[in-house]
């Protein structure tokens, strides 16, 4: 017979009054606290999952022609490239070009940088592979210092 069977036996005989058992098991009153183990944290992001989430940030920045944010992607040699002119000329183009959609995006890691392969769509230049260079610089950065 079950536990469970047995104490409802044992319930259904005492004509509902409390019956007194005694065990070695611990009564809810004197029972241990239940304790949650807590899961283990998720590994961190690989470097290409990473890497796949600035290049997506790098394309919505651009899209939403969110400079700051834009700016914020780029490696600090090419950041300081891009003020005044350059700025204006990039800000032209995508108001020229509109928007860009990453379709694919394939990058190989070799230690602290990065090459992207990438397909895009673009409104007006269509569809094409490009090439971009990434550099772990607080975290992965857009990095084109040609």
């Amino acid at each position: 017979m079950s536990l469970l069977a047995a104490a409802a036996l044992v319930a259904c005989s005492s004509g509902g009054q409390p019956v007194s058992q005694q065990t070695g098991a611990p009564t809810s009153a004197t029972a241990a606290p239940a304790t949650t183990v807590a899961a283990p944290p998720p590994p961190p992001p690989s470097d290409e999952d990473q890497i796949k989430e600035t290049v997506l940030a790098y394309q919505d920045a651009y899209n939403t022609q969110n400079w700051d944010a834009y700016a914020d992607l780029l490696c600090t040699a090419m950041r300081q490239k891009f003020t005044g002119v350059v700025m204006e000329m990039l800000k032209k183009t995508r108001h020229d070009n509109g928007l860009t959609q990453v379709k694919s995006i394939t990058p190989q890691v070799t230690g602290d940088t990065a090459v992207v392969t990438m397909d895009a769509e673009n409104e007006t230049m269509g569809t094409s592979t490009v090439q971009l260079p990434l550099k772990r610089e607080d975290g992965w950065k857009i990095c084109v210092t040609r």
